[in-house]
């Protein structure tokens, strides 16, 4: 558990799907190219992820991945790991 670079809400994930930003650790901005090696991955809740992909699809952009990143955690914690 840790808080969304977003907006800041501890929220759980799978670390290995969870959906991430690239940040330079001494801004806490996106990096810029030439600091882009030395950035960090921070997670993105759903809630964050979603909301930005409802800008991304009103300006024809790509989306962010939504998928299962969230769902299968919950599915997994709530069967017991099973």
């Amino acid at each position: 558990m840790s808080p969304c670079v977003s907006c800041g809400r501890p929220f759980m994930y799978d670390p290995e799907r969870v959906v991430s930003v690239l940040v330079d650790p001494e801004t806490g901005w996106l990096p810029e190219p030439g600091r882009r090696h030395l950035a960090i991955r921070e997670p993105a809740c759903h809630f964050c992820v979603r909301a930005a992909n409802v800008e991304r699809r009103k300006r024809g952009l790509p989306l962010g991945y939504e998928g299962d990143t969230y769902d299968d955690l919950v599915k997994r914690l709530s069967w017991g790991g099973r």
